[in-house]
């Protein structure tokens, strides 16, 4: 159960492919979007669900836990995983009420640190440690958050499982061999167009480097969402583009063939990252990285070697990392992405990640899968 059809189709169809290639029926619960007519069309059951991400409103999300409650009633699942905070907190309740063994999975904190001091925030703490004492399981995808947590009182060490992340196919990202001009640089910034992933700190670099380097080019491709207000306006991308600053390419539901035509991937965040999937998008496709130090990122980098690490909001360090990606050859930036591309093979094979389901299904249900 996820917070969008677009984050379990994108993010999780290779586990969820993989439990029902074993023979099991699997049903997915998330808003409808874009994306919830392709995972039927992969044979998974669906049901949607109304989930307001940034709502306080009590009433609002009553109904929600309600709606929990009745689709878990309605369908007997024997087992289910729980992604990111709403469905973590609400549907762990709600499988507990049911008495259906569930297990959440913190895929990042984004801005929780900074709220939870707020009386919104001081009762989202209180409801996660109870959702965390009702479930079996709670899994991070790096260490600092389950330290978070941890000292929060949110869940305690024996129920906490720490993993590399939630995996990628490193066959689908894969380097192709596009040819491009190599007289021409591009950096690309990909993800949710919001402040504080960086966007307003890599257009200031792209000020500065567009008008000093006639060959260099800035491109951002991601979702503007209006609902978030940390969203950088649509109008500001458009002022950026019409200055020359950058280019804007809207949104993609495939973003392959946005990395293929670039020279490094630029993702300068200080969002509370659980483990950036465009970063290991990017490395996996032998693509050098410029990134910072900040949770969720500076794990996929090994800086100097794969890409670059800057200070989060540094403007200064960010703009001298793309001067170094600009120093190099073509064939010094392709080594430099492929030395990223072996480590994501290495380290965040999402088949290394579907045995952490397997044995946590099988121990809790307490049977082994067919």
């Amino acid at each position: 159960m996820g917070n969008t059809s677009w984050s379990m189709y994108n993010f999780r169809l290779g586990i969820i492919r993989e439990l029902k290639n074993q023979g099991h029926d699997i049903t997915i619960i998330a808003p409808m979007d874009a994306f919830s007519a392709k995972l039927t069309s992969e044979g998974f059951s669906y049901r949607h669900i109304p989930l307001e991400s940034y709502s306080t409103n009590f009433s609002i999300e009553f109904r929600t836990l309600r709606a929990f409650i009745k689709i878990y009633k309605e369908n007997g699942f024997d087992f289910i995983f729980h992604y990111t905070i709403k469905p973590n907190i609400y549907g762990t309740i709600a499988a507990a009420y049911c008495r259906i063994p569930s297990v959440m999975i913190t895929t990042g904190l984004g801005q929780f640190l900074q709220f939870r001091k707020s009386l919104t925030g001081k009762l989202t703490v209180n409801m996660y440690r109870f959702a965390g004492w009702l479930a079996k399981e709670v899994w991070f995808l790096n260490e600092d958050d389950m330290n978070v947590f941890l000292k929060e009182r949110i869940t305690r060490k024996n129920k906490s499982v720490l993993l590399s992340s939630e995996g990628i196919n490193t066959d689908w990202f894969s380097p192709n061999g596009y040819k491009k001009d190599y007289n021409e640089v591009r950096f690309l910034y990909a993800g949710r167009v919001l402040w504080d992933k960086g966007v307003g700190e890599f257009a200031e670099v792209a000020r500065k480097l567009t008008a000093e380097y006639p060959n260099v080019k800035f491109q951002i491709l991601g979702f503007v969402d209006n609902s978030n207000p940390n969203s950088v306006p649509r109008e500001t991308l458009v002022q950026w583009q019409n200055e020359g600053v950058i280019q804007y390419l809207g949104e993609a539901t495939d973003v392959r063939p946005y990395l293929e035509r670039v020279d490094c991937l630029v993702f300068p965040s200080y969002y509370r990252e659980g483990l950036s999937r465009i970063l290991l998008e990017a490395a996996s496709m032998g693509k050098p990285i410029i990134t910072t130090d900040n949770v969720g990122c500076r794990d996929v980098v090994i800086d100097g070697e794969t890409g670059y690490i800057t200070q989060p909001k540094d403007i200064d360090e960010l703009e001298d990392a793309a001067r170094k990606i600009l120093e190099l050859s073509h064939a010094e930036r392709r080594e430099m992405g492929m030395k990223g591309r072996e480590k994501v093979v290495r380290e965040f094979n999402e088949k290394d990640v579907f045995p952490y389901y397997y044995k946590t299904i099988e121990k809790l249900m307490g049977k082994p899968l067919k």
